[in-house]
């Protein structure tokens, strides 16, 4: 790594005497006084919970520094001649983080005061102004060394054993900040000609504790990792600022160079995309130049993302109509800056977490709302409350940026009415215009093929078949399954069991007759197992209008007389609704499903599936066995996707088949 001229070596040298931080908040040091500023800092650390909290403060304070130093060079005419740059070392084999800046530096005064908790000498326009985030840094480690260089002034000093001593472990007075003569952890900080350097270390008191817990170990991945939780990852793009990111892994060094600190989206790295503005404009043009009904031109069509931006004025014109009053002064004060990524498959955010190669189950960058203030993001990302379409969510990650706020002390995270605001707009958005434009997004049919899961599902099937010929079920007396002609269930389900129970019954009784339940299993992803079954009389399955509803053709029946399939994929849901969401959160594939048993629709297969309705007489010699009630297909191509039996649809349909007709009609053509 070369530096230009502003990394020239100090040509002066000072030291100091040792100091205690904390004297410059009482001059009289007594234990009562001590006693209340051990309370203040343990409540100023207890505010700090989140794993990259050190990496925030750290980083934020060096971007602040470079920032101001950018406004006093201008002030002095040469901001031509200066450079910002930042490094960041993560020193897994020592536990310890470095960052190191050629910022605005601190002089004597401030290098004894900023370690004092709530002092700061920083304003409401930067990051960290509330006066806490030094001393978090100081206090919250039981090694911190700090570096500074200014004109006039350079001085290295350490505080050792502060969170032992904060938790009253420690014996002797509170700990002071000696100076450090020993080699800087940053070889480079010796070259700069202003700045300052903090080095922290982490053990068994602090939080995090060992830096590889996340397994993170090249610069490319903390490069992607502090672009979505640190300053790094500015909402307001900075070009100008030079970083540097070192990790240090099994006593090999990688490094990330680059310019500019910017937030990490997807869809900058996705091959094709869209603004919405970009959409709009496009279909605009298409309709002025050929009326309503003209396609757009492919380049807008299968797409990736969906991404854009608006500013406070533009979100009240889309979504003013949804906010309470409470919502409308956030609205108002804080000038909320929204933007979003609308991505074809949750599974985009599912790649890049496990592209990154961490831990097992640990994701960095997720679905949902992540809020942002001071131009950085902070604290985790919270869930969309949508009202339907609820799989939608995790096809979306909002970034809501508040201007002039600050999250409570150390990372607790943002005021209720700034979480309600963030809710009412990124559901309202989804909602209302962002559903629009899902057709201009790939088809999301659920997890691509998977060979793994393919396997499975092909293991269960032949380990049931197996256990089916072992362990036979069977009731041969001709004394039993006399009809009833009801049902034992007195009330409508109101839950998945009952469907479940029902259904049985429906089997049991004759009133389905051409399905055979395998197994059912809640462990597996799907729920059962079942065969097609033409082994009764082929008289039993052809349908009649009055008496076999359910039926099939007369040349299905005798085509397939005798016939038993390989074993089929069943799901049983309270609502289709559940399904769908299934679908769109990829804990199902669409692909895999051959039949799912439900007591009604929904409404969530509205938007992007189709039902045929087999109820209905002229649709009847579509049905393939015996039983099923509808078809579930893809809204714009007809392809089927699965079978259904509605349960409640079924049952109003014999009770009462000429009512019944007429709404399935209207309900499904």
């Amino acid at each position: 790594m070369s530096y230009d001229s502003n990394f020239k070596k100090c040509v002066f040298s000072m030291t100091f005497t040792p100091f205690d931080p904390l004297e410059f908040k009482n001059t009289k040091i007594n234990d009562a006084a001590l006693n209340a500023l051990k309370r203040e800092i343990s409540n100023i650390l207890s505010s700090y919970v989140g794993w990259y909290d050190p990496f925030c403060e750290l980083i934020q304070n060096a971007l602040d520094a470079v920032e101001a130093r950018v406004t006093l060079e201008s002030s002095a005419g040469t901001a031509s001649t200066y450079v910002p740059k930042i490094r960041i070392i993560v020193d897994l084999d020592e536990n310890a983080l470095t960052v190191t800046d050629n910022g605005i530096g601190l002089d004597k005064e401030k290098f004894e005061q900023f370690l004092a908790p709530n002092f700061s000498f920083k304003s409401g326009s930067t990051r960290g102004h509330k006066g806490v985030g030094a001393t978090y840094v100081a206090y919250g480690f039981n090694f911190m060394r700090v570096s500074t260089k200014v004109p006039g002034f350079q001085a290295s000093g350490r505080i050792i054993g502060a969170k032992t001593w904060l938790k009253g472990n420690a014996t002797g007075g509170n700990p002071k900040v000696e100076p450090d003569s020993s080699s800087f952890t940053d070889p480079a900080y010796a070259d700069i000609d202003r700045g300052v350097s903090i080095t922290v270390r982490f053990d068994d008191d602090t939080h995090p504790r060992r830096l590889d817990w996340i397994r993170a170990n090249t610069a490319v991945k903390w490069r992607q990792i502090l672009s979505v939780k640190t300053g790094l990852g500015s909402i307001f793009e900075s070009k100008e600022t030079e970083i540097l990111i070192s990790v240090v892994s099994n006593k090999k060094t990688t490094t990330e160079e680059y310019k500019g600190t910017s937030y990490l989206w997807l869809h900058r790295h996705a091959s094709k995309t869209s603004s919405i503005r970009e959409l709009q404009a496009a279909a605009d043009t298409i309709y002025a130049k050929f009326g309503a009904g003209r396609k757009l031109p492919d380049k807008y069509s299968n797409l990736d993302f969906i991404y854009d931006t608006w500013k406070h004025d533009e979100i009240e014109k889309m979504v003013g109509t949804a906010l309470d009053d409470e919502e409308r002064a956030v609205l108002l004060k804080h000038k909320p800056i929204v933007s979003v990524e609308f991505g074809y498959t949750a599974k985009l955010w599912n790649q890049f977490n496990d592209n990154l190669g961490l831990r097992n189950g640990y994701k960095v960058l997720t679905s949902g709302i992540q809020l942002a203030a001071n131009n950085m993001p902070q604290g985790e990302t919270i869930l969309i409350p949508l009202n339907r379409n609820i799989g939608r969510q995790n096809q979306l990650h909002f970034l809501i940026h508040f201007d002039d706020y600050s999250p409570d002390l150390g990372r607790k995270g943002f005021h209720r009415e700034l979480n309600d605001f963030a809710k009412t707009v990124a559901r309202a958005i989804t909602e209302n215009h962002l559903s629009k434009l899902r057709q201009h997004l790939k088809a999301n049919t659920g997890v691509a093929p998977d060979l793994a899961r393919e396997l499975a599902i092909g293991e269960w099937k032949k380990d049931m078949l197996q256990h089916e010929q072992g362990k036979p079920l069977q009731l041969t007396s001709k004394h039993f399954f006399l009809p009833t002609e009801r049902v034992s269930i007195t009330s409508a389900p109101t839950r998945e069991q009952d469907v479940i129970a029902l259904f049985h019954q429906l089997i049991a009784g004759g009133v389905v007759r051409g399905i055979r339940v395998m197994s059912t299993n809640e462990r597996f992803t799907y729920d059962g197992l079942y065969k097609v079954a033409f082994d009764l009389d082929s008289a039993l399955y052809i349908y009649d209008p009055e008496k076999n509803p359910l039926g099939v053709p007369a040349d299905t029946a005798s085509a397939l007389a005798g016939k038993i399939t390989d074993p089929r994929v069943l799901e049983y849901k309270f609502s289709l609704d559940g399904l769908i969401e299934d679908f769109d959160s990829h804990d199902k594939n669409i692909k895999d499903v051959d039949l799912c048993i439900v007591w009604d629709t929904g409404d969530l297969y509205k938007e992007r599936y189709g039902i045929s309705s087999l109820l209905v007489p002229e649709n009847a010699d579509q049905r393939q066995y015996h039983g099923v009630t509808h078809i579930l297909s893809d809204l714009e191509s007809g392809a089927k996707h699965c079978e259904l039996i509605v349960l409640k649809e079924l049952v109003d349909h014999l009770n009462a088949p000429e009512a019944s007709i007429t709404t399935q009609r209207s309900k499904y053509e």
